[in-house]
This record gives C-alpha cells, structure tokens and sequence, in this order.
C-alpha cells in the first residue's frame, strides 16, 4: 500500500511540473520577424500612435514616403519603429516589405530638390551603369536631368516610371543585380560658340546641366 502511494504522489508531482512548465514562456523564444515598409498616403503624413486605435494619443508624424521597420503586424494596425520611437499606424497606409533587406532602412527618398553625399552617390551609380555620360560633371544636386536619368533606370528595371528615387530602387540600384543602361540616352546637340569664343554646352544649350556643372557652358 505505501508503494502505491508513494508511486501516486511522484505521479502527482511530476504532473504538476509539467504543468508549471508548459505554463512558463519558454526562454529565447524568438518574436515575430520584423520588416520594412513604406509610408504610402493619398497626401501628407501619416499619424503614428500610442496604442492601436485612432483614439490613440499621436506620438509622430511620419512623411509619406518614408521606409520605417514593423515589429508587429495585424490587419488593421501594425506596430512600428520610427526615429526612435515605437508606436502603432494604420496598415492600410504601408507597403509592407515582409521579404526585403533591412538594410533599406540606410536610405533615405531622393527627389527634385534634394542635395547631399547620397544624391553625388546616387549619380555615380548612375554614371557607372552607363545611364549617364562618362565624361559628365557630377553634383550633388538631384535636378530635373537627375530624375530623367533615374526614369530611365526604372525603364530599364521594369519599374514605375516616377523619377524619384526610392529606398527600393536605391537598394536594387547599388546591387550586383542592377542592369547596366541598354537605351539611346538624350542626343547632345551641336555646341556653339558665342561672340567671346566661349562654346554654349550642346547638351542643354546654355540652360545649365551636369555636364557643364550648371554653368551652361564648356571650354
């Protein structure tokens, strides 16, 4: 009889660890994968909360366009990570990149009007796939000529035709994938000379491009 019982209570024992165990979260237990995606609005930005619900106290404004990284995702509202901070935002106003590098997250949207090292980056890249002109003077400034070039990067790529430069595109763009230019760029146009003898640059007849450096003319 003391072996049945004895045998019994180390049953009972060995249950009630079991269940103890199943009851506690198991250690290491790896959170669902977090992925970039891309504010996409009709216009302006777009309202990140604190918690998932348009009655949510607005914790930031992010702009459209902007790629931030979702730790969370639900149907209606996902949880994300931007400038520091981590909030909720409305899942119908993201492209999600559940499959992308998160390294898409070291750029930053390039479009007429901005300046900087990753718009001379940017140029190039460019110049290196052949969608500019080996002997043109690069700057730091994405102009009209710039989208034009990067439209025909898109063309190229089987992508929207938009001219801007987004995070994606960068990320492919500067890839080993990136396709080297196999189109007819714009006909440079017969340069002239002027009364001082100085030559109007042929390829945008003195209005200013990138290959006079925006001075419209060359030597």
């Amino acid at each position: 009889m003391k072996t049945i019982l004895k045998r019994f209570s180390a049953l009972a024992v060995l249950t009630a660890l079991l269940v103890i165990l199943v009851a506690l979260p198991v250690r290491g237990e790896e959170k669902a994968e977090e992925f970039p995606a891309r504010v996409t609005t009709e216009k302006g930005s777009l309202k990140m909360r604190k918690t998932a619900s348009l009655k949510g106290k607005i914790i930031g404004e992010i702009p459209n366009g902007t790629c931030i990284m979702v730790t969370d995702e639900a149907e209606e509202w996902c949880e994300v990570s931007w400038n520091g901070r981590t909030g909720y935002c409305r899942t119908e106003f993201l492209v999600l990149f559940r499959e992308a590098d998160l390294s898409l997250l070291d750029y930053r949207v390039l479009q007429k009007g901005d300046k900087g090292d990753d718009v001379l980056a940017l140029k190039k890249r460019l110049k290196e796939l052949g969608y500019i002109r080996s002997n043109a003077t690069l700057t730091n400034r994405y102009t009209e000529e710039t989208a034009q070039r990067v439209i025909l990067f898109q063309r190229q790529a089987g992508m929207d035709e938009d001219g801007i430069a987004w995070q994606e595109l960068q990320l492919y763009l500067y890839s080993d994938k990136a396709p080297v230019c196999g189109q007819t760029l714009p006909r440079i146009r017969t340069k002239v000379a002027d009364p001082n003898n100085r030559r109007i640059c042929g390829c945008c007849m003195g209005e200013g491009c990138e290959c006079c450096n925006f001075t419209g003319w060359t030597r």
